[in-house]
């Protein structure tokens, strides 16, 4: 089970997408007039998680998501923005992911003291972790910041494959 504050919807058929939206280059934009809504218009909204949703016969629907289904793909359980930006919706930014996979791909977080992911400084020394299906892999412990990086880097290319992302 995820933790997320909006139910993943996946119930709109790609025939009903198509029928709502126009899709250009990776936005949406309403087809048809509605209460709060204007043809030609972008769709939807930015969320307080920072991804684009649109509310349709009251559900919170991703665009990421209407986007990938709008192109014929099958719902999945987890849609991956390739170069980590959740606002570029399009569709060859967007894969299908394990909830692993989609993990690998996250930026640094926000309050990382060394603004990289999976280097932390303690007693002086720069530590190397990279987490696979729950289990944490080292590449050492360095005394300079940029060989942490580089090896860190280097772990996670090998262990994440094409969803690494430093």
């Amino acid at each position: 089970m995820t933790n997320q504050s909006y139910p993943r919807n996946n119930d709109l058929s790609c025939e009903e997408a198509n029928v709502l939206f126009e899709y250009r280059d990776g936005e949406l934009y309403w087809k048809q007039r509605g209460k709060s809504r204007q043809m030609g218009r972008p769709a939807g909204g930015i969320n307080g998680d920072g991804y684009r949703r649109i509310k349709i016969n009251g559900k919170l629907y991703a665009v990421h998501r209407l986007v990938w289904v709008m192109h014929g793909n099958d719902p999945v359980p987890f849609v991956d923005h390739i170069n980590g930006d959740v606002l570029d919706n399009r569709i060859e930014n967007l894969r299908a992911a394990t909830h692993s996979q989609n993990c690998m791909n996250r930026r640094v977080r926000f309050d990382s003291r060394s603004g990289v992911k999976g280097v932390n400084l303690r007693k002086g020394k720069w530590h190397t972790c990279v987490i696979l299906n729950n289990e944490k892999y080292s590449a050492g412990t360095f005394d300079r910041k940029e060989d942490a990086v580089a090896a860190v880097d280097k772990l996670r290319e090998e262990l994440h494959g094409e969803f690494a992302r430093s």
